[in-house]
């Protein structure tokens, strides 16, 4: 199933059968789109990760997976971990909880500023994370 760009909440929506209710995108970056929903079941806010079908070919399909699975190895209190992935209509996505206020990259888009404090630890996690990351490759 291709998303249209004006429809992509209603037809993802759709395509979830009633097990998350898709409020609104929120964005993207890289290969994927993030939309804002609620998970049905439990009443939660929660955002779905879908890599759109003009991107799900063979190699982009294998980095969206490879994806899934490092991200639900993690385990850290900085990390959002993933609830749920699979596949809807043809659209492989997975879910995570909604957390409530600005990325990173937002804040520091926007001329925010990181104390040292705050700035090394961010690296550091991110350090762990990439050295977690070259291990489990």
């Amino acid at each position: 199933m291709r998303l249209n760009p004006r429809t992509a909440s209603r037809e993802l929506d759709a395509a979830l059968h009633g097990r998350y209710t898709v409020e609104r995108e929120r964005g993207g970056g890289g290969m994927s789109r993030v939309f804002l929903a609620v998970e049905t079941a439990r009443a939660r806010r929660v955002v779905i990760k879908v890599l759109p079908h003009d991107v799900v070919h063979e190699l982009s399909a294998e980095r969206f997976e490879r994806e899934i699975r490092v991200a639900a190895q993690l385990q850290h209190p900085n990390i959002v971990p993933v609830l749920a992935a699979g596949v809807a209509d043809d659209i492989p996505y997975y879910t995570m909880p909604y957390v409530e206020g600005e990325s990173l990259r937002v804040r520091l888009a926007s001329g925010g500023r990181l104390g040292v404090g705050q700035a090394l630890g961010v690296l550091r996690d991110v350090a762990r994370r990439r050295r977690r990351r070259s291990a489990d490759a």
